[in-house]
């Protein structure tokens, strides 16, 4: 099972939502390749020490699902850093980035 990711940045900022996510596509059989799009918010171009933890684990995530797994996103947060578990949701990140004054 192979995983190609394709990672893209939003045109504008959506404030409260998600700052990552995937869109993931596979064909059916056995040991077929995973195609996966994530989907960045362009804050996170100026906060790198954020985007690296949040794509590693969509990468995580998809790895996970590709293999077919139903508990993909446990499995990804079970493994996240410190700093990603203390931020915790799409309103942590969005408080955490008003602090920092962006």
């Amino acid at each position: 099972m192979k995983v190609k990711i394709k990672k893209k940045y939003l045109k504008r900022s959506y404030v409260g939502r998600n700052p990552v996510h995937f869109h993931a596509k596979q064909p059916e059989g056995i040991k077929t390749t995973v195609h996966a799009k994530i989907h960045l918010d362009p804050i996170l171009k100026k906060h790198r020490d954020l985007r690296k933890p949040m794509l590693k684990h969509e990468e995580r995530e998809l790895h996970r699902w590709g293999m077919g797994h139903k508990d993909a996103h446990k499995y990804a947060v079970e493994n996240e850093p410190k700093k990603l578990k203390r931020i915790g949701s799409a309103d942590g990140f969005w408080k955490e980035i008003k602090k920092r004054g962006n």
